[in-house]
Order: structure tokens, then sequence, then C-alpha cells
């Protein structure tokens, strides 16, 4: 009923502007675009690739694929939600169903706003490799099919991003410690975590080895510039959410040792593996807080259902706590591109399939709205992520000479593209991102240094009234035929 009430409540949800961009890129793949030579993208390729079949998947059912995505992450987080229930130690039905049923909210419904995030998916995989992990502590048996099909889920989450491998490693320590007679290295999940492993290893390297050669050094010069002040990654509201769950823990107890529940061992695990994550990340993003607050509150409602936690004090307590990361999913809500309010009028003005330049280090001002206008993305980049180091480089120093370099490279890009799509509309960031770049920093300045975009521009641009947030440049001259340029993106 849970998964049916989601599904009819779930199915339309606006998905985040990452997971569109996600989907595109999978688009491009399917048309023989290929991924760190065609496409300029930051992460690894695994969460791209797996958009493909989806995508296939979608149109042999005549489905749009983001609502099949939809369709799946709800179904895979019932089927991890049942795989926690059946793999916890309650022996109560009715512990088990309310087991479940917290499961499914806080995996499922809690990371609303950033529904389908790597986050999300690592997530719902990880809480029933911590289940399943915590069962063999017990010394009792899993069955072989089922420890295959868990381990599988996990390494794919596990593998959207480096950063995870830190999960299972810390949960593999914990069960040598808890039970080292009985550990065993080589059992199911760990057989199919290695030989997963292995295989994405290999095919990255054999089917994108650029992602080594040109999209790691790019991101090692300028993705710096997305780093926030340690104020702006430790004091968050849902870092306040996770203070009050340790504090619990460490007020009540029952966290770890051998008399704790291994499944709320397991779980917290999972969320301090995660919280490493989000803070050598650090960007304080929201999606980045999704496992650590979803992993925690649910090692907190198993907490809350063992039997010394039956007094007026620690429930009352507990189940507030509890209700803390329920109630700010609920606030927060569905994703909401806040920038559309601005863009949406200008971009409405333009006929489906008008190719759009927009020249911004914030990927909402382009996504999803382009897409949901039907318009076409002429670049091979999400947004010009660097402008943030570059605009700190220039400003506040150092700028080293890679910085330097990597800078000229997106402004001759920028010049390839332009010339190579003949944008209806150019767009220029007027106003930098507070956060992260210095206010003085001019970003369209900064492109028309080159003077054969101030040429282009204004040979067949007219550039009309800035709006509050962007400059804009109207296209007056007919589109030009695409260059034979072998260098020229072919997107749409």
């Amino acid at each position: 009923m849970a998964t049916l009430a989601a599904l009819t409540r779930l199915y339309n949800i606006p998905l985040t502007h990452d997971v569109v961009w996600q989907f595109w890129i999978a688009r491009q793949l399917m048309h023989g675009a290929v991924l760190y030579r065609d496409i300029w993208e930051i992460n690894p390729p695994l969460w791209f690739w797996s958009a493909v079949p989806m995508r296939y998947a979608a149109a042999w059912l005549s489905m749009p694929p983001l609502r099949l995505l939809v369709v799946g992450v709800i179904a895979i987080g019932a089927l991890s939600a049942l795989m926690v229930g059946h793999l916890s130690t309650f022996r109560s039905p009715v512990a088990r169903l309310a087991l479940m049923i917290l499961s499914f909210w806080l995996i499922v419904v809690g990371p609303l706003y950033d529904f389908g995030q790597r986050e999300h998916i690592a997530l719902i995989s990880s809480v029933a490799y911590a289940a399943l992990i915590s069962r063999r502590s017990t010394g009792e048996g899993v069955p072989k099919t089922l420890a295959l099909l868990v381990g599988m889920a996990a390494a794919y989450g596990f593998a959207l991003k480096h950063y995870f491998v830190t999960v299972p490693i810390m949960l593999e320590l914990w069960l040598i410690a808890r039970n080292p007679v009985q550990w065993r290295i080589i059992r199911p999940e760990t057989t199919m975590l290695a030989v997963l492993a292995v295989a994405y290893g290999a095919a990255v390297i054999v089917f994108a080895p650029a992602f080594f050669t040109d999209n790691l050094p790019m991101v090692q010069t300028a993705y710096h510039g997305f780093e926030s002040s340690w104020r702006m990654v430790l004091l968050r509201p849902w870092t306040v959410v996770w203070a009050f769950i340790a504090a619990f823990f460490l007020t009540y107890g029952g966290a770890f040792g051998k008399k704790a529940n291994p499944l709320v061992s397991t779980l917290l695990i999972v969320a301090i593996g995660f919280g490493a994550a989000y803070v050598l990340q650090r960007k304080g993003w929201l999606y980045h807080s999704v496992p650590v607050t979803g992993a925690a509150a649910l090692a907190l409602g198993v907490r809350l259902g063992m039997a010394d936690m039956r007094r007026l004090i620690p429930i009352s307590v507990g189940l507030f706590m509890l209700s803390l990361p329920i109630l700010m999913s609920v606030k927060i809500g569905p994703y909401l591109n806040y920038f559309r309010d601005e863009i949406d009028p200008v971009l409405a003005t333009l006929p489906k399939g008008s190719p759009v330049f927009i020249a911004s280090g914030e990927p909402m001002w382009g996504w999803p709205t382009v897409g949901d206008h039907g318009l076409s993305w002429p670049s091979r980049l999400y947004a010009y992520w660097m402008i943030p180091a570059i605009a700190h480089g220039e400003v506040s120093g150092p700028n080293p000479a890679p910085l330097r370099a990597l800078a000229k490279r997106i402004q001759e890009e920028a010049a390839l593209e332009i010339r190579c799509s003949s944008p209806a509309l150019i767009l220029f960031e007027r106003r930098p991102n507070y956060i992260y770049q210095p206010p003085s920093f001019d970003v369209r300045g900064f492109f028309l240094r080159r003077s054969d975009i101030r040429s282009y521009l204004a040979h067949n641009y007219r550039e009309e009234k800035p709006m509050p947030w962007l400059y804009l440049y109207r296209r007056v001259t007919p589109r030009e035929p695409t260059p034979l340029n072998p260098k020229c993106p072919n997107f749409s």
C-alpha cells in the first residue's frame, strides 16, 4: 500500500537539474557522443552509463524516461525496505512492519528534493547492505541469492562516487571486530562487490580513458571553487538533526558494543561513512547530506523499538528527534528551481529547437528549463563550473598557470560553441553566485575578452534590457549553417 501510494503521489514529481542532465547525457551517448570528449563532465561515468538502458527501456514502454526513473527508484526503495525488515532481528510482525514503513519513508520519501540523486540511490542500497552485515554478525544464515542481490545493489550505490568506498570498508571492519571467529572474507555479497568493482574499473579504463587524462586534471585545477566555508558546511539544518541524534545515543547508549542491536550499529556506521564523504566534499549541499540523515534516522527508529526504550522520557525524546528529519523533508518539499521565474518568460519566446547559450557557473539557469521548453543545448558543458575558481584566482589569488590555461581553454570553447550553433539567445551571468564567486568578477567581461566573441555579438545580436541576474543578447540575423568544423558539438 505504501508503495502504491508513493507511486500515485510521486509519479509526476519534479526532478533536480542534475538528474535531468544525467538523462540528457544518456541521450547523447545513445546518439554516438563520447563522454569526456564530446561532453565535459566532472563526475565518474557510472551514473550516466546507467541512464542509457533506462532510456531504452522507457522507449520500449512508451513512457518518459524520467517517469520511469521515479517508478524504478520507488520500486528499489520498496525492495530495500523489505530486505531491511526481513534481515532485522525483530521477531514481532508488527515491529517488522513498522521498521519497513519507516525505512520506506526515510529512504524513498525523505530525500524528496533530491529524488534520484546519486546520494539518494546510495542510501537506498546501503541500508539493505547494512541490514545484511548486521545479520551476518549474529551468525544466522542468509540465503545466497538474497546476499548476491543485496551485494549487487550495494556495489552500484557505493561506486557512484569514490568517497563512498569508506562505507563498505567500515562495515567490514565492524563485522570483523564483532564476530572475529566466524568472519569470512569470501561471501556472496563481498564477492559481488569485488567482481563488480573490478569490472567497473576496467570499463572506465577501456571505454572512458579521458576521465583520467582530461577530466581529472580539470577537476583538480578548478573544482575547488565550489568549496564552501566550514561554517556553511557544518552549520546547516541537517547537521543540527545529526547532532540531536548523536546526543540521543550518547545519552541513552545502544549505538555500539555487544549489547547493541547490530542493525543500529551498522546503520550508524553507514551514517558515519557518508558523513565523512559529506565533509570531504566540503560543499554543504543538501543532497550530500541525504544518506547521512536517512541512515542515522533509521538507526534511531530501530533503537526506539528496543525493549529498554519503553519508558516515557527516552521514548518521548527519541520520537521528537525522529520527527525532525521527517518534518525537515516535508518542509523542504520537492525540487524547486527558483531561477525559473526570471528565465522562463525569456525562453518561452523562442521556437522549439532553438539553441540557447548560457555563460554561467550555475547550472540551474539552464537545467531543467531549457529541456522543458524543447530548446537545444549546444554546449559540451552542464555549466561553466570552472568560473568560481577562475574568479577567485583573478580577484584574490593565487592564480596558478594551470588555472590560467583552463580559463583560456573555456573562452576558446565558448567562442567555438557560439560560432557553431548560432544561438537564438546568449545569456551572461550578471550577478555571480554570492557564495562561490567574488562579486567584483565580471562573467560577461571574462568571455568578451575574446575579440571574436565581441565581433560576433556586434554583427548578429541585439543587447536587450538586462534582467536582474542576467545579460541578454537576442539574435537579429538569420541563423547560419553549421560550419564544417569537426570540433563543433552536435547536440540537441
